[in-house]
């Protein structure tokens, strides 16, 4: 609803000042280490005719913070309006900022109030990616380190199971698992409680194949036998849940074997026939 209602306010301030904000837009982009999110005409989720980026939100604490607000319009980068689709001119100009001749500054060229400005947005330096990254990169594996140690911060806040889909949190935990620092392994030790006791009566298909992979990944990582009861009962109820012909769809198969919905689906069948 708060989105909503942002999304809203922007389309009035943009209508009044001839802004190609859309109404009925209901979708904004993530524009990387800036800390900043963004509205941009799309077509199917293409941006490629766009010219322009309507601030929607800007983290506090961020490298934006203090620099652009929300309603701000990026207009171009390093100078120069946007020439071809945002989205690829701002992680190219991301990219350059983060390197050692970028010196960790981001110029952009911003609106506001009707009035345009040249601004620069401080961000660190990370130095360039290697010609085999994400492999033997020491830009690839800081960046690996810092989102980590992000990702372990959120994790270990109170509301963070309230907010998490299975599918995320598994992801999340896998992720903190494959650093191999073992400073992680207290919260991952208490998702593997979560996930070995983890049970739905809706779209099981979709669940059961990310939190399987997380618990037997950790077993194979950590040898901790302790998880084996609820993997067991997840492969098994997985298992029991195919079609007559070995496929899942949206939910568990029917007793008599058939499936639910419009049959078969690749999306929730792959992961749990790779865990």
């Amino acid at each position: 609803m708060k989105n909503r209602l942002i999304f809203l306010t922007l389309a009035v301030v943009f209508a009044a000042h001839g802004s190609g904000f859309a109404a009925d837009a209901k979708h904004d982009w993530n524009l990387g280490a800036t800390g900043l999110r963004g509205w941009m005409r799309c077509d199917k989720m293409v941006t490629s005719d766009a010219r322009e980026i309507a601030i929607t939100k800007v983290e506090k604490g961020s490298p934006a913070d203090g620099v652009l607000e929300v309603g701000d319009v990026i207009l171009g980068v390093g100078g120069k309006p946007f020439s071809y689709d945002p989205r690829t001119e701002m992680g190219k100009a991301l990219t350059l900022a983060e390197s050692e001749a970028g010196q960790g500054k981001l110029s952009l060229t911003r609106s506001r109030a009707g009035s345009s400005a040249e601004v620069v947005v401080k961000l660190p330096v990370l130095g360039s990616y290697g010609a085999t990254a994400p492999f033997d990169c020491p830009k690839s594996k800081l960046i690996l380190e810092r989102g980590c140690k992000d990702l372990a911060k959120r994790m270990a806040d109170p509301s963070y199971a309230k907010r998490q889909d299975p599918i995320p949190r598994s992801l999340n935990a896998l992720a903190l698992l494959a650093t191999g620092d073992p400073s992680y392994l207290p919260l991952i030790k208490k998702e593997t409680e979560w996930a070995a006791n983890y049970r739905t009566e809706g779209m099981a298909t979709w669940y059961y194949g990310y939190v399987m992979m997380f618990l037997a990944e950790y077993k194979i990582a950590t040898g901790d036998d302790s998880v084996m009861p609820g993997l067991t009962r997840l492969a098994l109820e997985a298992a029991h849940g195919q079609s007559a012909v070995g496929s899942w769809g949206h939910r568990f198969a029917r007793p008599d074997g058939r499936l639910y919905g419009y049959g078969m689906m690749n999306s929730p069948g792959l992961p749990l026939t790779i865990s």
